[in-house]
C-alpha cells in the first residue's frame, strides 16, 4: 500500500501580508500620535483651542453683516437749502452718519487724513446758481484705504445724490419749464442681488475667512507633525511603515479641522440663518478635499526641505496669502500670468469656488463638484513625492536633528 505524497506547502501571497503590516502601521502610528498630542499642550492647543479663538474672533467682528453709521463731514459752502437737504438726508441713510460739519475742505481733509470720517462731502457755494444749466457737482472724498468703507460711502452718496435730483427736478425745474417738460428718465436702472440678497459682509467674509484660517493653522499642525519627527530623530521608529504610517500620523489633525469646518458651516448656516443653497455633503466633502491637499503640500515641504523652520516658513507664503490670491475678494481676471498661475496652485482657490456654487448659490452638481478635481490633483501632485522624500529622509540619519 503506498501512501499519497503530500502536497508542497503553497506560499502564502504577499499582499494580505503586505495590507496586514500596512494596518499595523496605521493604526500603531495613530495611537503614537495621539498619544504625543495628549502629552503636548502647545500641539493640542494648536488643534483644539486656535482656530476656537481665532473663527470666535472674526465671527464677533463681523456679527453686524453690512457697514453702519461710517462718520462723514459735510461742507455746505452754499449756505442754501440744497447743503440742508443733503445732510438731513446722510443723517436719514443707514449706512452714513453726519459727525462733521467743517468749515471749509481744508479742514475736513484733515479730519478725513485722522481717520476722524471716512468720507468729506463738499457742496460748492456756486451749486444753488448751477442747478438751472444742470451742472452743480458734489464733490465726494473718500479714503479709499479701507475699501469696504469707501465702497459704502459711495453708494450711499449715490443713492443720496439721485433723490436729491429727482426731488429737485420736481420742485424747481417744473416751476419754470413748460409744462410736460420734466420727466422722468427713459432709462433706469435697477439692480438686485441674485444670490447675498442683505449684501451681508458677515456671510460674504465668513463663509470664506473661516476655511482661510482653518486650512492655514491645518497645515501648520501636519507640517509641526511630521517636522519635528526628522527634528527629533524620532520618525525612523515608525515611518518604515510607509504611506499607511503617514497616513495615520496625519488623520487625528485631518479628523479634527474636518469638525472645525462642520462647526464653521453650523454657526452661519444654523445659528445665523444663512442657508446652504446648494449641497451641504458637496461642501463637506469639499472641505475634505482641501485638506487632502495641503497635507500633500505640507508633505512636499518637509520632505524637501528636511528642516522644520524653513517648512514653517514656507507654509506661511504658501497658505497664508491664499485668502487675496483665491479670487473671491479681488478678482483675478486683470491679474498678470503668475497671479492666475499662484492662484491656480493654491487649494484654497479652488475651495473658495466651491464655496460659490454650493453655499451662495445652488449651481448643478456637475458645475460645483468641479474644484473638487483640481484639489484632489495638487493633493496627489504633492503628497506622493512629498511622502517618497519624506520616508527617504526618515531612514537618513543626515536629514536627522535639523532646526
Amino acid at each position: 500500500m503506498s501512501g499519497a505524497v503530500p502536497a508542497a506547502p503553497r506560499p502564502a501571497a504577499p499582499f494580505p501580508a503586505a495590507a496586514a503590516g500596512a494596518r499595523a502601521g496605521f493604526r500603531a502610528s495613530l495611537r503614537r500620535e495621539i498619544a504625543f498630542l495628549g502629552r503636548s499642550p502647545v500641539d493640542l492647543a494648536l488643534l483644539a483651542v486656535l482656530p476656537l479663538l481665532l473663527c470666535a474672533l472674526l465671527s464677533w467682528q463681523l456679527a453686524g453683516g453690512v457697514v453702519r453709521g461710517l462718520p462723514v463731514a459735510v461742507v455746505a459752502a452754499d449756505g442754501s437749502a440744497i447743503g440742508r437737504g443733503l445732510m438731513a438726508a446722510i443723517e436719514a441713510a443707514p449706512g452714513l452718519r453726519l459727525a462733521a460739519k467743517p468749515a471749509d475742505m481744508a479742514e475736513a481733509e484733515r479730519l478725513l487724513r485722522a481717520g476722524a470720517v471716512r468720507a468729506a462731502v463738499l457742496v460748492p457755494a456756486d451749486a444753488p446758481a448751477r442747478i438751472h444749466a444742470g451742472a452743480a457737482p458734489v464733490l465726494l472724498l473718500v479714503n479709499a484705504s479701507v475699501p469696504a468703507a469707501a465702497a459704502t460711502a459711495e453708494r450711499e452718496m449715490a443713492a443720496i445724490v439721485a433723490h436729491a435730483n429727482a426731488v429737485l427736478a420736481r420742485e424747481r425745474l417744473a416751476a419754470v419749464a413748460p409744462p410736460g417738460a420734466v420727466r422722468p428718465p427713459p432709462v433706469a436702472a435697477l439692480a438686485t442681488f441674485a444670490w447675498n440678497a442683505p449684501a451681508s459682509q458677515e456671510f460674504q467674509l465668513l463663509s470664506l475667512l473661516h476655511p482661510a484660517i482653518l486650512h492655514l493653522l491645518f497645515m501648520l499642525a501636519a507640517v509641526s507633525a511630521l517636522g519635528r519627527e526628522l527634528r527629533d530623530g524620532t520618525a525612523r521608529s515608525w515611518a518604515p511603515a510607509g504611506p499607511a504610517a503617514l497616513a495615520g500620523k496625519l488623520l487625528p489633525h485631518l479628523l479634527v479641522f474636518l469638525g472645525w469646518s462642520a462647526l464653521a458651516i453650523l454657526w452661519l448656516a444654523g445659528v445665523r440663518g444663512w442657508r446652504v443653497e446648494g449641497s451641504l455633503p458637496l461642501l463637506l466633502l469639499g472641505s475634505l478635499a482641501m485638506y487632502l491637499a495641503y497635507a500633500g503640500v505640507a508633505l512636499l515641504l518637509v520632505g524637501a526641505t528636511r528642516t522644520l523652520s524653513q517648512s514653517l516658513s514656507l507654509t506661511g507664503l504658501y497658505a497664508g496669502a491664499s485668502f487675496a490670491f483665491a479670487g473671491a475678494i479681488f478678482p483675478q481676471q486683470q491679474a498678470n500670468a503668475f497671479g492666475r498661475v499662484w492662484s491656480d496652485l493654491l487649494p484654497f482657490t479652488h475651495f473658495a469656488r466651491l464655496v460659490a456654487r454650493t453655499w451662495v448659490a445652488d449651481a448643478p452638481l456637475a458645475l460645483a463638484a468641479q474644484p473638487l478635481l483640481p484639489m484632489l490633483a495638487i493633493a496627489l501632485a504633492a503628497g506622493i513625492p512629498g511622502a517618497l522624500l519624506y520616508l527617504r529622509a526618515a531612514r537618513a540619519p543626515s536629514a536627522w536633528g535639523r532646526r
